[in-house]
């Protein structure tokens, strides 16, 4: 219903997933959630060594070192200098 569709927009729900333009916002927002998840993270234990029982973020944590050692190979990565700057910050 025009209902429906004007809740979901309202809360940023994402129609165009195909349209190159959008997937890399999708894939930002994603990017954003689970930098935001490691950050409370480390706060709260200390630590950023995410145990595998932490599913999601123990997958984003494992692909961004995979991205990161990509880069350092010379090789395409998603790792942007943007994004490793932020997960040095975090420790």
């Amino acid at each position: 219903s025009s209902n429906r569709i004007q809740q979901l927009s309202s809360v940023g729900f994402i129609w165009y997933l195909f349209d190159h333009s959008c997937q890399n916002e999708a894939r930002d927002h994603v990017w954003n959630i689970r930098l935001g998840e490691l950050c409370k993270f480390q706060r709260l234990q200390g630590h950023t060594n995410i145990p595998s029982d932490n599913r999601s973020l123990f997958q984003w944590i494992s692909e961004q070192r995979s991205e990161y050692c990509k880069k350092e190979l010379g090789e395409f990565s998603t790792m942007t200098e943007e994004k490793e700057k932020q997960l040095n910050e975090i420790g």
